[in-house]
């Protein structure tokens, strides 16, 4: 009698059948990379082994991971300070034990209060944003973990958005003023202003796929959508009962409560967004229309504080994937385009208020008000190796 339980025994054969339809030449690698990937993602759970030291005195308010590397975390916390982590390192082989390697606090230069988001730039990891209820916007130098410029909004900044595609190097702000003001990293000056939300600004994002193309979402209960080369800059507010009204009518919401959270997909053709009413929406940018996805009931956002979806950058055969943080200490997990529950991912003793993809491992990263930061991985019961092996060097193409 088998003492692997049969859930177990099941995972193992499809795991062995897989790759012995690879080695056999009976499924290319780019379709056994996405299998393998797709079962990685829905494996993902806290991971015991790894801890990150806590260095915030206050909430974790925002974290990002660099693109360039994959390799380093920074985060923000309400104490006004910024953490910067090294993920390859560890003192320890059997447990991650993951410590701050350079550290800004509330100095002349730093933050005099708490840090709303952190982004890293997208094309250099020398050099990362920060925004703040103190109503600055700060580009730090990660060598040497100085203020390089500051941009002064005069308003509390909830949010602030550079682009992974574009060269004009605009930092597009939400801010308690209900203008979208757009910062010039390469001048160190504002550009032009953005009119059009009543109310106060929490969210910004850039397309992935079009470079003057930006979305916000605001305390008014609308998404806008904007074209910054033009003089009438807002394209359209999105309406969630998909009526036949004008692109910018007064009656368009995107949600029934504030909008504080949004993001596009890896290819820039839907937009997510979230909002009080806990509920997420997925918008068609092709029509314009909600597409009526339910995600059910299960999320909970009520804090007057950006909190975006996370999206799987990876197309997993024919599934995408959207992790959301909860003010209930969870992190629900969803289909994107169906909208089915996939998980629940509990762990964290506070609020979740942000979520940090590592493209690299397949891993997640989630701040909290709770002081930590937390890591979450795909159980190893898969050849880990062989898995990152095929990630990083595909030898055939979709053509061959």
């Amino acid at each position: 009698m088998s003492l692997i339980p049969r859930r177990t025994r099941g995972n193992i054969t499809r795991c062995k059948n897989a790759f012995l339809q690879l080695e056999l030449g009976l499924v290319r690698p780019t379709v056994f990379q996405k299998r393998l990937l797709a079962k990685r993602i829905i494996d993902i759970e806290l991971d015991p082994s790894t801890s990150i030291e806590r260095e915030h005195a206050g909430a974790v308010n925002t974290i990002d991971i660099e693109e360039a590397e994959g390799r380093y975390l920074v985060s923000g916390g309400g104490d006004g300070n910024v953490h910067v982590y090294d993920l390859d390192e560890s003192e320890r082989e059997e447990r991650r034990i993951i410590k701050s390697m350079a550290s800004a606090h509330g100095s002349s230069d730093g933050h005099k209060g708490g840090v709303s988001r952190v982004r890293w730039y997208p094309f250099d990891n020398g050099l990362f944003t920060t925004s703040s209820f103190d109503s600055t916007i700060k580009a730090w130098d990660t060598n040497t973990m100085e203020v390089a410029c500051t941009f002064d909004l005069e308003n509390k900044v909830y949010s602030h958005a550079v682009s992974s595609k574009a060269t004009h190097g605009l930092i597009a702000t939400a801010s308690a003023d209900p203008r979208i003001r757009l910062c010039d990293l390469k001048s160190g000056a504002f550009t032009h202003s953005l009119p059009g939300h009543q109310g106060t600004v929490l969210s910004v994002e850039w397309s992935p796929r079009h470079e003057y193309l930006l979305a916000s979402g605001s305390t008014d209960t609308t998404v806008r959508l904007w074209d910054i080369r033009k003089s009438s800059s807002c394209l359209c507010s999105l309406d969630l009962h998909n009526s036949n009204s004008p692109p910018l009518a007064e009656t368009n919401s995107a949600h029934t409560r504030t909008v504080n959270g949004l993001n596009f997909t890896p290819d820039g053709l839907y937009l997510l967004t979230t909002g009080h009413d806990d509920k997420m929406r997925l918008w068609n940018l092709y029509t314009g229309q909600n597409t009526l996805t339910n995600y059910g009931t299960m999320i909970r956002n009520q804090f007057v504080h950006n909190l975006s979806p996370l999206i799987s950058p990876i197309s997993a055969g024919s599934s995408t994937y959207v992790f959301h943080p909860s003010d209930d200490r969870s992190i629900y997990m969803f289909d994107l385009m169906d909208g089915a529950l996939v998980k629940r991912l509990t762990g964290s003793y506070g609020r979740v208020t942000a979520l940090a993809w590592r493209p690299r491992t397949q891993e997640i990263y989630s701040a909290g008000n709770d002081h930590d930061i937390l890591a979450w991985c795909p159980k190893s019961i898969d050849r880990d190796d062989t898995l990152r092996a095929i990630a990083d060097q595909d030898t055939w193409s979709d053509s061959d």
